[in-house]
């Protein structure tokens, strides 16, 4: 079916049911952002395949909700289906949540989905729609009456993640979680976020592309702690090994039912990510203590060992982006590769290595106006060739069973133009404002963010995305708390040593280019550290080691200060990379992307 059949043969279901609105978000019972295939009901019924974004459908008229990253993209998808296209952000574009309080009728009904959506987003939508007695429907899921080869749920492989890279044992991260329990009169505490779960129990899966995690839900009361998982798919050695930590099985499917049947007064749990039937499942008499995840500021800050892994795998994997940045730079184009093919290199690089699991996330290779969607997605039968021209945007990142990556770079792949030159380095100025900055303790994201987005505010630019995002250990490429942002709620956390962040500012222009440079970095204590006043500083460590263009760099552009930090960063690319590398052509790549820039400009 087309889209719009699609849509039409909703809204038939739609009438069935007297409802006026179905309202279809990206969502997975474990309040994922990136979602198996037989939860992307969105993506299905829209023809958007993006990550990120909301289908409205009333009985006359589909709308799609999308942020900044995908305004581009995503009017390409839609253009030839009935959806309207809404650009979060954009001026005049109200909120979802807003266009349905002022455009559905008085005492309709909507639909969403009770076993996907949070507790607490469903309650919101129902106290700001009650003011025109709209009634939510939560049982009801129309799509899959549609989705005639809908996929099945997924059926990864489970395995253990070795302690010698995990650094803690599953029973100690439990007793911890329990003193935490203990110190707020908590009888039980339940995660569904599986990258909490698969850190918690030192498990890796395959049920999610991108992100090795596995799907399951984790209850720990005081004296037993469960893990709700497919157990069929779990690895020889898996069961004994989570035995001995004191971890008793159960099946995926069952934890509607031990919940209900939970013989606990005061239970944690996260109503901004377990979902409405999830909660409605809990006897009535419970009573639930809404507190951020434990598990999420604890994994948060890696410990020693962790720290060490993750350091490897980035320099690792660093020589493998720059090997494949130099195979671009100066044989793609003569060998006629286009932006889908040539990623086939970075694939048989990454995949030498010993401990390489998979890619973090679908590779963004993007050339020339292409790269101004953040995250376009070339395909085989979609693609630019390559020029001997113009910028070349990747944007890869790799899963490794000692560390995950995320690594962004833009490369000249001939002469540039003026604006090109200009967009490239007013990003490596705004990358340098932050990366550079010693900052003092108690700082949070969204002040962070200001320094690195001021550098383009002061040339009348913004780009409409953070600035950065954390990193999980072996686990999603994006995870928080911390994030770098603008929005003044989701960057409220404050930094502290052991976080794993990226810093990724960019110039965007549609139709015209795209550039973005992201490195992972650390927190850590400052060399300073404290001041006479006692104050405590941190600062950024990296954890990439890739060189920066020195083709797309208006070093007139650059002040003494911005200057001597590349200098120095590009003198730790040459010490890391030059040992990890063999071929002679990409060692003089590195020496001469590294040469050192006067200070006297």
């Amino acid at each position: 079916m087309t889209v719009n059949e699609k849509i039409s043969a909703l809204r038939t279901l739609m009438k069935q049911h007297e409802l006026y609105a179905y309202y279809i978000g990206t969502a997975d019972p474990h309040n994922s952002e990136y979602i198996a295939d037989h939860f992307r009901s969105r993506a299905f019924m829209s023809g958007f395949a993006g990550s990120a974004g909301t289908l409205v459908v009333t009985l006359d008229q589909a709308l799609l909700w999308v942020d900044g990253r995908y305004h581009i993209q995503a009017a390409k998808d839609v253009k030839d289906s009935e959806i309207i296209l809404m650009k979060m952000g954009a001026p005049g574009v109200p909120k979802t949540l807003d266009w349905l309080a002022d455009n559905l009728p008085q005492a309709s009904k909507l639909a969403i989905a009770g076993d996907l959506h949070p507790d607490n987003e469903i309650a919101h939508m129902a106290l700001s729609l009650s003011r025109k007695d709209i009634s939510l429907v939560t049982d009801l899921d129309l799509v899959d009456e549609i989705w005639e080869d809908r996929p099945p749920l997924p059926q990864g492989k489970v395995k253990s993640h070795p302690l010698k890279y995990a650094g803690q044992s599953t029973a100690d991260k439990i007793s911890e979680l329990r003193t935490q329990m203990k110190d707020d009169l908590a009888d039980a505490a339940f995660y569904v976020g599986l990258d909490d779960i698969m850190w918690l129990m030192n498990l890796r899966g395959e049920d999610i592309p991108g992100n090795p995690v596995a799907l399951s839900y984790a209850l720990i009361e005081k004296e037993k702690t469960s893990l709700f998982i497919n157990l069929n798919n779990l690895e020889a050695g898996v069961v004994e090994t989570l035995a001995e930590q004191g971890v008793t099985l159960a099946p995926y499917d069952s934890v509607r039912e031990a919940l209900s049947e939970l013989e606990a007064d005061r239970i944690v749990l996260d109503r901004r990510r377990v979902s409405r039937s999830l909660v409605e499942a809990l006897p009535k008499d419970s009573k639930v203590i809404v507190k951020n995840d434990y598990l999420q500021v604890m994994k948060a800050k890696l410990n020693d060992i962790q720290q060490k892994s993750q350091l490897e795998a980035g320099k690792r994997d660093s020589a493998y982006v720059t090997s494949y940045l130099y195979f671009v730079k100066h044989k793609a184009v003569e060998l006629g590769h286009n932006e889908y093919s040539v990623t086939e290199e970075l694939e048989r690089l990454r995949s030498q290595d010993p401990l390489y699991i998979e890619a973090s996330f679908s590779t963004i290779s993007a050339y020339g106006a292409n790269a101004a969607m953040m995250h376009y997605q070339a395909g085989e039968d979609s693609y630019a060739e390559l020029e001997a021209r113009g910028l070349y945007l990747v944007d890869c990142g790799a899963q490794m069973w000692d560390g995950t990556t995320d690594i962004t770079r833009t490369i000249a792949l001939g002469e540039l133009t003026q604006a090109e030159k200009e967009a490239y380095t007013l990003t490596l100025r705004s990358h340098i404002a932050l990366a550079s900055l010693p900052f003092l303790k108690g700082s949070s994201g969204v002040a962070l963010d200001a320094v690195a987005r001021s550098v383009v505010w002061r040339e009348n630019f913004d780009y409409k995305c953070g600035t950065g995002h954390g990193v999980g250990y072996v686990a999603g490429v994006h995870e928080g708390p911390q994030r770098l942002t603008a929005s003044t709620e989701a960057g409220k956390q404050t930094f502290e040593p052991g976080m794993v962040i990226t810093i990724e500012p960019g110039v965007y222009l549609e139709g015209i280019l795209g550039v973005r440079l992201e490195n992972d970095y650390i927190v850590v204590h400052s060399d300073f550290e404290t001041n006479s006043q006692g104050d405590v500083f941190y600062s950024f460590k990296p954890f990439t080691f890739v060189p920066f263009d020195r083709d797309a760099i208006l070093v007139e552009k650059m002040t003494a200060g911005e200057l001597s930090w590349l200098n120095d960063y590009h003198a730790k690319v040459r010490e890391v990379l030059l040992p990890l590398l063999t071929a002679e052509a990409v060692k003089e790549y590195v020496l001469r992307e590294t040469e050192a820039f006067p200070l006297e400009v």
